[in-house]
């Protein structure tokens, strides 16, 4: 399971914290947590769901830990960082332009509705299959395929302009 899982569930880590250390510590501490737990857990929607769930609550409970103690939560220019690109107007001015993207992608997905948001978060971030959605939310295939385009829809609209 750690060699079949560990590369992706790194790249989706990495993707929330973009920190690569952190990436690595969290998706380590995911196996070792659910090693050591291996007897007591009951995985009922399949493992690769359960893996990138916890992945993405580890990832977002350390980010509420930096942001709690004042830290970045997404983008970090590091000293080191700044030795080796020097001062540069349009690398800082790129940086916060993600930031801002990447806020305004967050805020899109909040003003869906309540189980629109469920299901196209149950979709895009637990990669969980049509069946896998259906079954957890008790409500038919066709009806998770709509959400799921009601949902692309309104952020299609919400960010046009990023499109």
């Amino acid at each position: 399971m750690f060699r079949r899982f560990y590369d992706t569930l790194y790249l989706y880590a990495l993707g929330i914290l973009k920190n690569e250390a952190e990436a690595q510590e969290i998706v380590n501490d995911v196996f070792l947590r659910i090693w050591q737990k291996r007897d007591k857990i009951q995985i009922n929607y399949g493992i690769k769901p359960y893996l990138f769930r916890s992945v993405f609550n580890a990832s977002t409970d350390c980010l509420r830990q930096k942001q709690a103690s004042g830290q970045r939560s997404f983008i970090e220019i590091d000293d080191q960082i700044m030795e080796m690109v020097g001062v540069n107007e349009e690398y800082i001015f790129n940086m916060l332009q993600l930031e801002e993207v990447e806020h305004d992608v967050h805020e899109a997905i909040n003003q869906l509705p309540k189980q629109c948001r469920e299901i196209f978060c149950s979709s895009r971030f637990e990669l969980l299959t049509y069946n896998e959605i259906s079954e957890r939310f008790n409500i038919s295939v066709n009806t998770v395929k709509t959400q799921i385009g009601r949902a692309i829809d309104s952020l299609r609209q919400q960010l046009g302009e990023y499109l």
